[in-house]
């Protein structure tokens, strides 16, 4: 029963510490769009989604956590599309996405670039 609980606290700590990173990235990913610079703002989204690069989490801790950075990407998306398809730069998206340094980020800006095209 004490090895449950400690468990459950440990996961609580990780699942705040994990969240205020989130928040901070979101927070300085919109600041970035908002400038027009979204190399920057692929950067901070980048390290959103290094959050969800764990085995720490039980499935309903990580869910949560997955569907606050999901939220959070939303802003990048649109931003991607207002301004992609507003200049039809969709070749130059693309040139972006391929420049990812992950795996995951490379998947959610692939994702991201279609979405735009699709629009």
């Amino acid at each position: 029963m004490t090895g449950t609980l400690a468990m459950e606290s440990e996961q609580a700590k990780y699942l705040e510490s994990a969240k205020e990173v989130v928040k901070r990235e979101a927070f300085n990913m919109q600041r970035c769009l908002d400038k027009g610079q979204l190399m920057d703002g692929l950067r901070h989204a980048t390290e959103m989604l290094n959050e969800l690069r764990t085995s720490i989490l039980m499935p309903k801790s990580y869910y949560e956590l997955y569907m606050m950075v999901t939220m959070e990407l939303t802003h990048l998306t649109m931003y991607m599309s207002a301004e992609f398809i507003k200049e039809n730069k969709i070749a130059d998206l693309y040139e972006l996405v391929q420049h990812a340094g992950n795996i995951i980020s490379f998947v959610f800006a692939d994702y991201g670039g279609c979405c735009v095209h699709k629009k």
